[in-house]
Order: structure tokens, then C-alpha cells, then sequence
């Protein structure tokens, strides 16, 4: 009999925290640091860099879902809930999925039990503020990108060739940097 894995999923949002941050490093030394203390092995990694957690459409989830459906992975760990997903929707069907597939929900910095009807009204109320902040990060953005257009400066960096002057405005890089 095969003995079942400990799926750990980890994400960070950005490319600028995967190259340059420590968040994966942190995510995957606290993870594994819990399946230490818990007797957790074998343990397994799925891990998406610079990708958003709005959207399940993530290719370690997908590889991390078809593992638990072939009965690989009997608990899934993340750091946060919020690793996971920032959708109500899609952290419902995950949860469903899971417990279709008889594998546990953890996270290493939150408590969750999903086996009684209060704790899964407080696992959403949970995702629900997660699924809140991403909407309102969003609209910030974009009134800042609203905002610099009105004002006629480019709010993203400088295309290839080219280069912001003083004024924020484009010009073509002549020089060779």
C-alpha cells in the first residue's frame, strides 16, 4: 500500500517576490518545519510563483488536484488560506473536493476544522475578507493607473527602447544602458 503524501502548496503573487523575495523560502521552511513537528511524511511541493491567487487556473493547483484525486495526497497544507485562493467560490470547491477525495485541509498560521457547519462558515468568512482585499488592491490600482493617464504620464515602465524622461514622458533610449 502506497502511503499517502502531504501535498504543501505555496504561492506568492508577484514575479518581483519570486526573484527577489524570501516569501517562497519563508513558506517552504515553515511548511516543512510543521510536517516535522506533526510526523508528517512523505511530504510533496506545489508551488506557483508570481501568479494571483483570484483564479484556481494555476498549474501546481492543477497538478496538486489530480494528485489528490489518484489518492496521493491525503492532507493538504498550505502557509495561509489565502495561498490557496481569495474566492469564496473556488475555496468552496476545493473544500468539496477534498473531502470527496478524503484529504484534510490545513494551514500552518491558521486553525481551520472543516468538519462542523461553524467552522466552515468562519473558513469563509475568512476567504470572503481574503476575496475583499484582492477586489480593493485591485481598484487602488487602477485609479492610480486612471490617475498617472489623466496626468499624461505612462504608469507602467518604459517599453523596450524606450525610456521615461523627467516629465514621465517617453522618449527613445539612444543610449546603451
Amino acid at each position: 500500500m502506497i502511503q499517502k503524501c502531504v501535498g504543501l502548496y505555496i504561492r506568492v503573487s508577484t514575479e518581483k517576490q519570486a526573484i527577489e523575495g524570501y516569501s517562497i523560502s519563508r513558506q517552504r521552511n515553515r511548511l516543512k518545519a510543521l510536517c516535522v513537528s506533526q510526523r508528517w511524511e512523505p511530504i510533496k511541493f506545489y508551488v506557483n510563483e508570481g501568479i494571483s491567487g483570484q483564479s484556481t487556473v494555476r498549474p501546481a493547483i492543477k497538478k496538486m488536484m489530480k494528485d489528490i484525486e489518484d489518492a496521493l495526497i491525503g492532507v493538504l497544507l498550505v502557509y495561509r488560506l489565502n495561498r490557496l485562493t481569495r474566492s469564496v467560490r473556488d475555496l468552496h470547491g476545493i473544500l468539496d473536493f477534498l473531502e470527496k477525495h478524503n484529504c484534510q485541509f490545513r494551514s500552518a498560521t491558521e486553525v481551520y476544522n472543516t468538519s462542523t457547519a461553524m467552522c466552515r462558515m468562519f473558513i469563509t468568512i475568512v476567504a470572503a475578507i481574503a476575496e475583499c482585499e484582492s477586489a480593493n488592491s485591485d481598484e487602488r490600482v487602477r485609479l492610480g493607473q486612471i490617475e498617472k493617464a489623466i496626468q499624461s504620464e505612462w504608469p507602467a515602465p518604459a517599453p523596450y527602447g524606450f525610456r521615461k524622461n523627467d516629465q514621465k514622458r517617453f522618449e527613445v533610449n539612444s543610449r546603451r544602458d
